[in-house]
């Protein structure tokens, strides 16, 4: 089928405008089928637009319609997983947080976000891989050309061949298309938070993960059986792309639980308590085994990165506190939801997953504490609790999306 065949009706689209900044924001990806994946890309692009906060001469709407319908559809495996709708769903809000809490340019934020909409869509094994100067290579220094572990799709998707196969065809289209600089700072981009973001795939890389990492380096030999390419140069767009990425790996919500405790976690026999609120005794090895800890572990990580920015002359001190203040923020839900301390509790208002336990069941917050310690996924007693933690989950959801939305209300320029 050809591409402009899959782009969804503009009548559709046009029905979609008519919905609340909020609504659209409050969309649960998690719930997604791949056509409205596909069509909230659209519609996010078309609010932004609207609001004159990303530029459609950076990235033409027809560019952006065929990076879409390219990339997002059934075909892809990547695109078939309700994980990594959450996943980028989270990424490219967080773009969007950061871009307006820095006020950084037009042109920079549409190209920041217009990475995060693509950046995570070739997560899949037997993906191929690029084979030009961020290629790939095994042992021998020999290209590789796929991914053919889970491991690998997670450490390396970031240098995939779909995306930037998508991203030469948007420069070819008759009308709309990409300029080829633009076509290159949005793979650079996406090239750069792989290792730019996220301390997980630096440790993967370099043989310190506990799950996989014996396939990247071999624990006989300390020989590098998979060797990363040289990162590309640090730019304001990855400097705000990177930040969202490691920031979406601490904010709890309906994506968090997929990802981890419905996911990773599942079999751990870890209990909810553990997963959400453990404190560093809980901690196994180099990864952060709890919501708490990966707060304080990514936070780190996106300090690095604003550090590495103030280094490179990308943002100035007066850039540097505003980031600081943003990181901040965009992870205020998230402790709030896994503070578990005596003096958090006692709040009436608090909003803890305890405290919406406690609303739920007519309990105390210490007496849901109790039953998070005692319930882990998959386990019979998890049953009770799950629909519950399900729904708390929502709320941290809801509160992060009416922050955003107030955000964007408040940058919105006024004619």
């Amino acid at each position: 089928m050809a591409i402009e065949a899959q782009i969804p009706p503009a009548t559709r689209r046009a029905a979609k405008r008519a919905r609340s900044l909020l609504a659209v924001l409050s969309d649960d990806p998690y719930e997604f089928t791949v056509d409205q994946w596909h069509e909230r890309n659209l519609e996010l692009y078309d609010v932004l637009v609207g609001r004159r906060l990303i530029d459609p001469q950076v990235v033409p709407p027809e560019a952006h319609r065929y990076l879409t319908a390219s990339l997002i559809n059934a075909d892809n495996p990547a695109a078939m997983d309700p994980q990594n709708s959450g996943h980028v769903r989270a990424q490219n809000e967080n773009v969007v947080h950061y871009g307006l809490c820095l006020g950084v340019p037009k042109r920079c934020l549409t190209i920041a976000l217009e990475a995060g909409f693509i950046h995570d869509l070739n997560k899949s094994v037997n993906e191929p891989l690029r084979r030009d100067r961020y290629a790939v290579r095994d042992e021998r220094r020999e290209i590789k050309p796929e991914m053919v572990t889970l491991a690998e799709s997670v450490g390396l998707n970031h240098l995939g061949e779909r995306t930037k196969k998508a991203l030469e065809g948007a420069t070819h289209l008759p009308r709309g298309a990409l300029s080829r600089e633009v076509m290159r700072a949005l793979d650079l981009c996406i090239v750069h938070h792989g290792l730019g973001s996220s301390l997980f795939i630096q440790r993967l890389l370099d043989g310190r993960n506990e799950w996989w990492g014996a396939e990247f380096v071999d624990p006989q030999t300390g020989v590098r059986l998979i060797v990363h390419p040289p990162q590309p140069p640090l730019t304001l767009e990855s400097t705000i792309h990177d930040l969202a990425d490691s920031t979406q790996q601490m904010q709890g919500g309906v994506a968090w639980l997929q990802k981890y405790p419905f996911g990773f976690w599942k079999d751990s026999g870890r209990s909810y308590w553990e997963m959400i609120s453990g404190t560093e005794a809980e901690a196994t090895g180099d990864i952060p085994m709890s919501l708490l800890l990966q707060v304080e572990v990514e936070t780190a990580t996106c300090r690095g990165i604003v550090a590495c920015a103030r280094r490179d002359g990308l943002v100035d001190a007066t850039g540097d506190r505003a980031l600081e203040k943003a990181i901040l923020l965009a992870t205020r839900f998230s402790r709030a939801w896994a503070d578990d301390s005596p003096a958090y509790l006692a709040k009436a208002r608090g909003q803890s997953l305890y405290h919406h336990l406690a609303a739920a069941l007519n309990i105390t917050p210490e007496q849901a504490v109790a039953k998070a310690k005692a319930a882990s996924p998959g386990s019979a007693k998890s049953r009770a609790l799950e629909e519950h933690i399900l729904a708390s989950a929502k709320k941290v959801d809801a509160r992060r999306s009416r922050d955003l939305s107030r955000r964007i209300e408040r940058c919105t320029p006024r004619v």
